[in-house]
């Protein structure tokens, strides 16, 4: 994904800092604001916390909850291969799933219900088969 086309597309700025940002975003698969704070020192809290919220209502960051991490982040490169996430209890192991029926499924109940979700994220707490035996 080309970020700066993105930033220029919606008529925002394309600094360095958030260059910097996204190209350590896009290598990674799930990280945290903290994540990026220990990883840019040199670049303050307050605009890491901007670049955040900015890039997820661009549609280019998407939040995932996974419980007591608090909330992550992945850069959504495409639609067409969203996924969800399973973490495990014990070893905190997160397992990525492909998740097109449910996401069908839950679209359609919001259809039903008269609803249109605008983003979704499944979370689902397990023990993984290490930890289980």
């Amino acid at each position: 994904m080309k970020i700066e086309k993105k930033l220029k597309e919606q008529k925002k700025k394309c600094t360095p800092e958030r260059i910097e940002l996204f190209k350590w975003m896009e290598n990674r698969h799930l990280f945290t604001s903290g994540d990026l704070a220990s990883a840019f020192s040199h670049i303050g809290r307050a605009s890491i916390f901007r670049t955040l919220k900015l890039f997820t209502e661009l549609w280019v960051l998407r939040r995932v909850n996974l419980w007591e991490s608090g909330e992550s982040y992945e850069v959504e490169c495409c639609k067409k291969h969203h996924h969800e996430h399973m973490k495990c209890n014990s070893c905190w192991d997160i397992l990525s799933f492909a998740s097109d029926t449910i996401c069908t499924q839950i679209f359609e109940q919001a259809k039903k219900l008269g609803f249109h979700i605008d983003e979704h994220s499944l979370s689902i707490l397990w023990t993984c088969k290490n930890c289980n035996s």
